[in-house]
């Protein structure tokens, strides 16, 4: 029994097996602790005489410890297998950075009303200086369309 005890002890790191009595029946808890997968930490569970525990106990014992070492491969490949999906995206997105910031976005195109009728107040508004009105808009319309933190700070 010890020997099928010491596997699930190395694997885990830690057991706690409690037992307890109720009528001529006997239960035990088998409780791997340390594994960081919830899976690996379920209890293993047996209700029976203790002549059939006698009998049983360390034949279920290995084959919970059987699962339990397979659940651990898995679980050990499953993280395996992310870690390499997580370095290629990461590698994927960084090409992408790499090669985005050597085009150039273009301006975006103003398709609302609100800002058709801003220009139009701006072009209609009573020229402060000695300048004509006319004058100071051709070089705003040769720039690219967007909006002019000066006209909103002004």
């Amino acid at each position: 029994m010890f020997q099928q005890l010491e596997a699930l002890v190395r694997s885990s790191g830690k057991v706690v097996m409690t037992l307890q009595a109720s009528g001529d029946q006997l239960a035990v808890f088998v409780v791997p602790h340390g594994a960081k997968d919830p899976a690996l930490r379920q209890p293993l569970v047996l209700t029976a005489t203790a002549a059939e525990l006698d009998e049983g106990f360390a034949n279920a014992l290995l084959t919970y410890t059987g699962s339990h070492k397979s659940l651990e491969e898995q679980v050990a490949v499953t993280a395996a297998i992310l870690d390499e999906a997580k370095k290629s995206q990461v590698g994927k997105a960084q090409k992408a950075l790499q090669g985005g910031s050597k085009k150039a976005l273009p301006a975006p195109a103003s398709n609302s009303e609100a800002d058709e009728d801003e220009s139009e107040d701006e072009d209609e508004a009573p020229a402060t200086d000695s300048t004509p009105a006319s004058a100071s808009a051709a070089p705003a319309s040769s720039e690219s369309k967007g909006t002019d933190l000066l006209s909103l700070l002004g």
